[in-house]
């Protein structure tokens, strides 16, 4: 039983250091898939360096005092002003390639929607994959626009 034990508390604190990158990867369908192995049939956009663990910092209350402010845990981790900064300009531009991509990929699913409706002149019973698709896409791009006009 304590081997087995041992051996899961091993395996759990070395497996985030074998993992190495994460990757994000596209397949042809336009699907986005976050990973640290390869993705069969999709092709690598950008990968990631794994976030080092660092441990949180106490703040202290003044001696004899057990009031917390409110809305806060007994931990609360302070991060500096220019690591934040940092950490927000990374997240813009992420998110601004991640908008390229979307337009991009709306803009294909689009096409392809004109394509399919001009070539078949009868309406289809089933819903069609590619207004599916562009609907997809462009609730993809209204989402991303939100999380961007979001960042300080």
């Amino acid at each position: 039983m304590r081997f087995i034990t041992l051996a899961a508390l091993t395996v759990a604190c070395i497996a985030p250091a074998l993992a190495g990158q994460t990757c994000k990867y596209v397949d042809a369908d336009g699907r986005i898939t976050f990973a640290n192995v390869p993705v069969k049939n999709a092709r690598k956009v950008m990968c990631f360096e794994p976030v080092p663990h660092a441990a949180p910092k106490r703040l202290g209350h003044a001696p004899g005092s057990s009031a917390q402010p409110p809305g806060q845990d007994r931990e609360t981790v302070r991060i500096d002003p220019a690591t934040q900064q940092r950490r927000d300009l990374d997240r813009r531009q992420i998110l601004e390639r991640e908008l390229a991509e979307e337009r991009r990929l709306l803009e294909a699913a689009r096409r392809t929607l004109s394509q399919s409706t001009s070539t078949s002149g009868r309406e289809r019973e089933s819903p069609d994959p590619a207004l599916e698709a562009v609907q997809r896409h462009q609730r993809n791009v209204e989402a991303i626009e939100r999380e961007l006009s979001a960042i300080r």
